[in-house]
């Protein structure tokens, strides 16, 4: 299995990430998962759900993408999926997704996981992965399956020593039009003086590096 052999290099992904992203403050914030995967997946691309559960965010994105072809993994064998191993998976993929995962997985497995999904893109193909804010004050510590906590530079130093090209990162936070506009112009001068983030997920995406 690969594993985290070089701290130093994990050390080095992660502060490139950091200086493109100095503060969880400067990670610009979307609305909801879907607005990032349109943002990607075009029609006729080839999808690859991971971790896909209920297929719901499937089911979602071939709605607004009629013209994809949807592939999902799961190794729940009481989902009804198109692959329950990842070694059964075929052919490569223009995008990949997976939300709410690796933090259930250790750190060597993450990037064993990582590196497995980066041969599995096309050339110019993105991933895209989902976890929990670390700044957000209960949103990773209420799951007692999780396993590893991931700030937003480390998950993307990770997905650099995969083989991924330096990433681009979001922040997720939907809510009512009135109380977001409160948070974000007048709740956000409290949330940052405690460092304290009101949003609930990060989202990274990269391609292939060159």
């Amino acid at each position: 299995m690969t594993t985290i052999d070089s701290w130093s290099a994990l050390y080095r992904h992660r502060q490139q990430v950091k200086q493109r992203y100095p503060t969880i403050w400067s990670v610009p914030l979307v609305k909801k998962e879907m607005d990032r995967l349109l943002a990607i997946v075009r029609d006729g691309a080839r999808v690859l759900e991971v971790g896909a559960g209920d297929r719901r965010f499937g089911r979602k994105l071939q709605a607004l993408r009629p013209g994809i072809e949807y592939r999902s993994f799961d190794i729940d064998p009481e989902t009804e999926q198109d692959y329950h191993r990842l070694d059964d998976v075929d052919g490569q993929f223009d995008c990949i997704y997976a939300f709410e995962l690796i933090e259930h997985l250790t750190a060597d497995e993450g990037l064993a996981l990582l590196t497995t999904l980066r041969g599995r893109l096309r050339d110019n193909g993105t991933l895209l992965l989902g976890t929990p804010n670390l700044y957000h004050p209960h949103r990773y510590w209420g799951d007692i399956t999780h396993r590893t906590p991931y700030k937003y530079e480390e998950l993307g130093g990770l997905m650099m020593m995969a083989g991924f090209a330096s990433p681009s990162v979001h922040r997720i936070y939907n809510d009512a039009w009135l109380r977001r506009w409160f948070r974000l112009h007048v709740g956000a001068i409290a949330h940052r003086y405690l460092d304290i983030d009101f949003a609930g997920t990060i989202l990274i995406e990269a391609g292939i590096a060159r």
